[in-house]
């Protein structure tokens, strides 16, 4: 079997040509009743040739299967999403740290109000990556 875009030689089994990656489509044989391969006569009640096990169709012409999401369709919300809320929680923890930073200073040492202060500088850490994730994200779709 030849490849009807490049002409080169096929295996029967072939869904696309190895040489220039042109795809198959199913069309009928020559002959309803006979082997699109080696010719053999084939029964109506048949699919496959009993000499060489080919189906009564031949593959010609068919595009290849799209990809699950080409280049051009990735969409940019999941990284404009992650990139908000990754500077949402830095804005939160920088201003949470400042102002429990202040008010430690002024009223004294209250050990809640100390542990919040120093748990701030993670979640901005968290938010900071997140952010960073989100930007990435975005940087991917937009080549």
């Amino acid at each position: 079997m030849k490849c009807n875009n490049c002409n080169r030689e096929m295996n029967q089994h072939d869904e696309f040509c190895g040489a220039c990656g042109s795809g198959l489509v199913v069309s009928p044989a020559t002959s309803p009743n006979s082997c699109p391969v080696c010719m053999n006569e084939i029964a109506p009640n048949q699919t496959h040739c009993k000499k060489c096990g080919s189906s009564k169709t031949l593959f010609v012409d068919r595009e290849p299967p799209k990809e699950l999401a080409s280049e051009s369709e990735k969409s940019t919300l999941p990284g404009i999403i992650l990139t908000f809320i990754g500077l949402a929680v830095l804005i939160f923890a920088f201003v949470n740290y400042q102002s429990t930073g202040e008010t430690l200073r002024t009223s004294g040492t209250d050990p809640a109000l100390g542990l919040i202060h120093v748990l701030s500088f993670p979640i901005g850490i968290v938010g900071l990556i997140v952010l960073i994730a989100g930007l990435y994200s975005l940087r991917d779709t937009s080549d």
